[in-house]
């Protein structure tokens, strides 16, 4: 009896994967694709499970990065090609063209599946609905960022960044300093004064509880993506380990936004926000006036927005100006070029906040961002899901089709940036960056993330 049963089973494991398998070459007609067999889908499975597994911290990632780059370089002539993650077909844009006309795709609003991973912690906010709710939800949320608003944000910066800069100044006596929680601490500041409109004080210490939380969650949240064994909710949050890991997480984290809305909401309620209480000063104020007195946005439609936003405009920021002090570090001619600037620019005023018009001068400053940025872009990749067949230069997107947009491998063009792994910010002078054709520099898209992201991080 029981060999019948191993029997049994083996055949329905061979026939699933014969029928992926088969449904893979069917559609690996359409895109160009690497040499396939039917039982192909096996070796990728397998290669999730031993990744996954090594136990080696960022393994998959570093892996992931390299094999996409080898398989752009690869498929070069190609504006796209295909990837298969354990039976799912991806389409990869990785040439300008491809992405000018899937940008120019009016119908292309329905996020990937993978987007629901994160569900847990964001719910349904702007960054993980689709279709007629995403449109509704981005008209509602668009006052949040008038042109008056935006330039409040600065000043918000401006004060964070000068004690970011006194607390950087105290570690040069140590030997070693991880600027990453201290970048963290700063954005989360930043973000939640100035698209919140409360203070944190995460620089003193007073959040490193949820800064923890959210990396948990977000950690869990990209894990799920390679754990095809997780992508059921049913496993996921009955069977699995990793949810019942991040359940204290995750009252932290729901819990630190909801203190955030109930002080804002009270001032709101108490007419405590001056004498033009009735402009919203902040995304927050936007909500609250969506949930009091519009009631077209309930308390917890608030959180989710309100974790999504310090999701989107503190994480990604944190990484983008990794990247940056990174990139600077490593070449002391720039970090020369810079202070040159700055001496030259600021003058005596180097050290004091900084205005709109002092940004606008530092034209070296904007080179070298931009070119860490084209090296490491804040939003690596988008996944979106078309929701009927479409075509992209030439070819063929079947309907349910995941298409991922990966500026990091567009940035990557030897076409357009020779010698691309190379730190030149040279890249970007008038003269140079004139000959950049449309879409070849794509740092944040132009999608639903980015909006903050392109503001706080450029400023910051």
């Amino acid at each position: 009896m029981f060999f019948e049963v191993v029997i049994c089973a083996f055949i329905g494991i061979v026939a699933v994967l014969a029928i992926l398998g088969l449904w893979r070459k069917k559609y690996s007609r359409f895109v160009p694709d690497n040499k396939h067999s039917v039982f192909k889908v096996l070796v990728d499975v397998m290669d999730s499970i031993l990744f996954v597994t090594s136990g080696k911290k960022n393994a998959l990632h570093v892996y992931i990065v390299k094999y996409f780059k080898e398989k752009s370089k690869k498929s070069r002539q190609q504006p796209l090609f295909t990837h298969w993650l354990c039976g799912v077909r991806l389409v990869i844009i990785h040439k300008a063209e491809a992405v000018k006309e899937f940008f120019k795709e009016k119908r292309i609003i329905e996020i990937s599946d993978f987007h629901d991973f994160f569900k847990p912690y964001v719910g349904t906010g702007i960054l993980t609905c689709g279709g007629s709710q995403w449109k509704a939800q981005r008209k509602l949320l668009s006052a949040g960022f008038h042109s008056s608003m935006l330039k409040g944000y600065l000043v918000v910066i401006n004060d964070h960044a000068q004690k970011l800069v006194e607390i950087l100044h105290e570690e040069t006596g140590k030997d070693f300093t991880s600027v990453e929680s201290l970048l963290s601490l700063c954005s989360l500041d930043i973000v939640c004064e100035s698209i919140l409109g409360v203070k944190i004080g995460a620089m003193q210490k007073e959040a490193e509880e949820y800064v923890s939380s959210l990396h948990k969650l977000l950690e869990v949240g990209m894990s799920r993506i390679w754990k095809f064994w997780q992508w059921s909710d049913f496993i996921f949050f009955h069977l699995s380990n990793s949810y019942r890991q991040i359940l204290p997480h995750l009252r932290i984290a729901h819990g630190f936004s909801r203190s955030i809305i109930k002080e804002r909401k009270g001032r709101y309620m108490n007419g405590e926000m001056g004498d033009d209480s009735r402009r919203p000063k902040c995304l927050l104020d936007v909500l609250l006036k969506l949930h009091i007195e519009d009631k077209v946005l309930d308390e917890e439609g608030v959180r989710q927005e309100v974790d999504t936003f310090i999701v989107g405009g503190h994480d990604t920021v944190t990484v983008a100006v990794q990247w940056v002090l990174y990139l600077i570090g490593l070449y002391p001619e720039v970090q020369e070029k810079l202070h040159q600037e700055l001496d030259s620019k600021l003058g005596a005023d180097s050290k004091g906040p900084l205005s709109f018009s002092d940004l606008s001068e530092l034209k070296y400053l904007d080179c070298v961002v931009k070119e860490c940025f084209r090296i490491y872009p804040p939003v690596p990749i988008i996944a979106r899901k078309v929701p009927e067949e479409i075509t992209i230069c030439g070819y063929t997107i079947p309907k349910r089709t995941t298409v991922v947009v990966s500026p990091f491998l567009v940035h990557r063009d030897e076409d357009v940036f020779p010698d691309p792994e190379k730190f030149d910010p040279d890249r970007f002078l008038p003269e140079n960056s004139a000959r950049i054709p449309e879409c070849a520099y794509i740092p944040f898209l132009r999608d639903r993330e980015t909006a903050l992201d392109a503001v706080l991080v450029t400023w910051k």
